[in-house]
């Protein structure tokens, strides 16, 4: 009986010693969490990587991407692909190098004054500093909404060209924010902004009043992008001028899949 006795009694020391070291071990391996020392800090997530300087045709590869409303989202063309994946593709092949469209955060109805505000998002502060080439459209809804009062807009019938002047410097002044806002998250990329073109060009009673405020419209961006250096405005006015309703969607607003290929091969033009 004694013998059995010591024996239970060394087996329980030695498990409770175990169990003490075993304790001990846990400890120490979680102190630095526990009681962090200092200097010591928790690891931030990593950021994404920024786009080098140097020109796009100096890039082994050019990463795009695309910022604005309606017309970069590609409403209107029924195969769903739009000015951005096409201008990507045919830059692709006329670069012989890979362009890959990063993100397309365009949002349909979006003015000016909006992207602005959504600039600061963290998704799109991360998507720009990655950019080589930012796309953007932008100022439609704008001007447009501007000179409407809950008509039909895009028909072109609640249209005040009166009011569309007179709101005209506001809205050039939230482009102008638009464009300092992308400049300082990427100071490399080459911020392409695509020009406005004048949907009712085909409505004699706005059609002079419309068309000269949007090529005011267009002279301003230039004016912002020569001031810039980096930055490049495509004219599309013309595209859609010479025979617009071949090139209009049924909205008889945005362009179709002929229109957006128009302004895909101007872009690519541009870019060259």
């Amino acid at each position: 009986m004694k013998s059995t006795s010591w024996l239970w009694r060394f087996i329980g020391t030695a498990a409770l010693a175990c169990l003490i070291v075993l304790l001990a071990g846990f400890g120490w391996a979680l102190k630095d969490q526990w009681y962090p020392s200092s200097g010591m800090a928790v690891p931030e997530a990593s950021l994404p990587p920024e786009a080098s300087g140097g020109s796009i045709e100096s890039k082994p590869s050019l990463t795009v991407v695309a910022l604005g409303d309606s017309l970069t989202v590609g409403t209107g063309d029924a195969t769903g692909t739009g000015y951005v994946k096409r201008t990507a593709d045919e830059l692709a092949k006329a670069m012989d190098k890979p362009v890959r469209v990063l993100n397309n955060l365009a949002i349909g109805g979006l003015r000016a004054d909006q992207l602005l505000q959504r600039l600061g998002d963290k998704g799109f502060v991360n998507a720009i500093r990655q950019a080589d080439i930012v796309l953007l459209t932008i100022g439609g809804n704008d001007l447009f909404q501007f000179a409407s009062d809950n008509g039909s807009m895009a028909q072109g019938s609640d249209i005040d060209p009166a009011l569309l002047k007179l709101r005209l410097p506001e809205a050039e002044k939230r482009l102008q924010g638009v464009l300092a806002q992308i400049r300082r998250e990427n100071g490399n990329a080459r911020i392409v902004y695509v020009g406005l073109y004048n949907p009712f060009y085909d409505l004699t009673d706005i059609r002079a009043d419309a068309s000269a405020i949007v090529q005011s419209w267009n002279e301003f961006a230039h004016g912002l992008a020569v001031a810039d250096g980096n930055a490049t405005v495509v004219p599309t006015y013309d595209l859609f001028e010479s025979d617009i309703g071949k090139y209009l969607s049924s909205d008889h607003f945005h362009p179709n899949e002929a229109g957006y290929e128009r302004m895909a091969d101007r872009i690519v033009q541009a870019l060259r």
